[in-house]
């Protein structure tokens, strides 16, 4: 890498014409000024100048490092305006989070790109192990989960509670409390199934379950908008969100079993403590919010 300082000299020296004036106005003397380029040919091996008395005149290589320099000048100029340049309309907007609440987001989210088009949503559905990865990785800006991380890297912020909830078709006759009868239905197995069955059946059938092990599965779905399809048409019992059942289009072949023990479970906001989102954040953060009232 070409010595900076080096460089500045020789780029003074071009701009004044002068031994003299650059010396003058770099503060060094005119042996110092000629040792700067002549350590620039050396580090390039090519001449960079002919000297004629006083006077100098650039090589065809003096010319092509003087453009050189210019063009580093420009660039750092363009970096440091777009640094400052934080447009509330344009770049990327980068969220992780679980596939309920990015149900929730996306409608939203993909009304705010409509409105500016600088926009791009790049919403990731994940577990909360792989959320904390990529906010350790910096490939995501915020991550939305019910787990606090607790780690030292991040920023936490409650947003709020999300209410959990036994869902099973309209048409079952299961009285409140009657675990086997549930149990009977069978279960439609999903990526958080058994995070969520643990929390809701463990609290309200303490005795009865046994882990989601236990249950008879009746099928697996990994695509959330897809979970509730089998329950609507009579098939099994699932554990999710309330939020997922009010958003299902069949809502009504469906219905929430009454529990003892309503489970709700905190939901964290998390981001990189010392990095600022950019303006463009503010808007999304104002749906966030809307969307865990």
């Amino acid at each position: 890498m070409l010595n900076p300082k080096w460089l500045h000299t020789f780029a003074t020296l071009v701009e004044t014409g002068s031994f003299t004036k650059t010396a003058e106005r770099l503060y060094m003397t005119q042996p110092g000024v000629s040792q700067h380029v002549k350590k620039l040919e050396d580090e390039l091996g090519e001449t960079l100048i002919f000297r004629e008395g006083k006077q100098f005149e650039l090589t065809r290589e003096g010319i092509m490092l003087n453009a050189f320099i210019a063009e580093q000048k420009q660039q750092q100029a363009d970096f440091l305006a777009r640094m400052k340049d934080d447009d509330p309309h344009q770049g990327a907007i980068r969220i992780a989070c679980s596939g309920a609440m990015a149900m929730k987001l996306y409608p939203s989210l993909l009304n705010l790109q409509a409105l500016h088009s600088g926009l791009s949503v790049q919403l990731e559905a994940a577990p909360a192990d792989r959320i904390r990865q990529m906010l350790m990785d910096n490939q995501t800006d915020i991550g939305i989960t019910t787990q606090k991380f607790d780690h030292s890297a991040f920023e936490e912020t409650l947003l709020g509670e999300e209410a959990l909830c036994v869902i099973v078709p309209s048409s079952a006759d299961i009285p409140q409390g009657d675990f086997h009868t549930l149990a009977s239905l069978g279960y439609i197995h999903h990526p958080d199934g058994k995070h969520y069955a643990d929390l809701v059946l463990g609290s309200n059938f303490p005795e009865e379950y046994r882990g989601v092990e236990s249950l008879d599965h009746r099928g697996y779905v990994n695509q959330l908008a897809q979970i509730l399809l089998p329950i609507s048409k009579g098939i099994g019992f699932t554990v999710l969100p309330e939020s997922v059942m009010s958003r299902f289009e069949q809502k009504e072949q469906l219905t929430s079993l009454p529990l003892e023990s309503p489970i709700s479970q905190s939901l964290f906001l998390s981001k990189k403590k010392h990095r600022d989102l950019p303006k463009r954040f503010e808007a999304v953060m104002n749906i966030i919010h809307e969307a865990t009232r």
